[in-house]
Formats: structure tokens, sequence, C-alpha cells
């Protein structure tokens, strides 16, 4: 059997040998890592903030969700990962309108937090849900709430903090008029 060589075969995998690298894990253990979802024209959207006191990462942490010129952007804890889509997650408030004032228990808001993303807590009052969401993933603003008893309520979902993002394709990585899912028709 003869097999073609593809370009993959031929690229050679550099073999590093085993190390210790526990002293640059140290290092960024208080460093904030970035990711741009609306790339701008710069090739690189990945960025990093170093502090020297946990207390200062973590008032950051809380000031989320993060914007550079009206974009969302993700910001999470530096991880020792290669992962081309880390970060990704981005904490939102989501109002869930709709909710008949029957059902609005936690078991409701946290139900629909979970589809959106990861649920994280509940506003009941404020009829709201505190999610994280994944940035490469297309939003949610519209779903149908199904209950023990059969009734099915639509509600929709309004973004706290949500300035820009694709009307058609629903992300967060550009607007309606350079959508790639759009074509001259």
């Amino acid at each position: 059997m003869v097999r073609r060589r593809t370009q993959e075969d031929e690229e050679e995998i550099i073999r590093v040998p085993a190390f210790d690298n526990s002293d640059l894990i140290a290092k960024f253990k208080r460093t904030l890592t970035g990711r741009l979802f609306h790339p701008d024209g710069r090739r690189n959207n990945k960025f990093l903030f170093d502090f020297d006191k946990d207390e200062d990462l973590e008032k950051v942490l809380l000031k989320r969700p993060c914007h550079f010129n009206k974009w969302s952007f993700a910001l999470e804890r530096w991880t020792p990962t290669i992962k081309e889509d880390f970060p990704n997650t981005i904490p939102f408030w989501a109002y869930v309108v709709g909710v008949p004032i029957h059902y609005r228990k936690l078991e409701t808001f946290e139900s629909v937090g979970k589809a959106l993303g990861a649920f994280d807590k509940a506003d009941m009052e404020g009829s709201r849900v505190g999610v994280f969401l994944n940035g490469d993933i297309p939003l949610k603003f519209e779903c149908k709430v199904g209950f023990d008893n059969g009734d099915v309520a639509k509600v929709t979902i309004q973004y706290e903090d949500l300035y820009r993002h694709c009307f058609s394709c629903k992300r967060i990585s550009h607007e309606e008029g350079t959508c790639p899912e759009l074509n001259e028709e």
C-alpha cells in the first residue's frame, strides 16, 4: 500500500525533555489573562495583567464583564494552558423577562441560567441570573421554559452591560454588518 505524504507527516515535533517549571507557574499566580473576541485588526488578541496583591486581582475580577471600546472581552485568572480559546468565559447578569409570577423560584432561574451557560447565582426579586458565558458561542435571547405540570412559558433574555454583538448570528465577536454568516442575497 502506497500512502502519500502530507505536510503534517513532514512537520517535525521538537521534543523537550522534562523540566521543573514550578517557578514560572508560581510567578504568574497573581496574573489575569484576557482575550478580545473582536480582533479589530490585531493578530494577537490576548494580554496579561500582573498584580502584587491577591486583593487587587480579586477587585478587578469583581468588576466584570469587561469592555474595550464597547466590545466585551474575557478576563480570567491565568492558568498553565496552551488552549487557543482560553480565556473565553465572561460573567453576565441576565434579566429573564416573562417568567410568570407563580414560577419565580430558584429552580426556574437556575434552569434558565444553566441553559445560557454556567449558572452562578440568582436574583429572583430582580428577575435575573448571574451566569458565566462562553464568549465563543452564540448568545441566547429567547427560550422556552417547561414546568413539571406541562406549562411552557416563552422568556426573553436581556444581558446587562452587553453593548455590541451580531443581531444575526448572536455572537459577540462582530456586528451584523460584518457577519461571516450573511451573504449578498
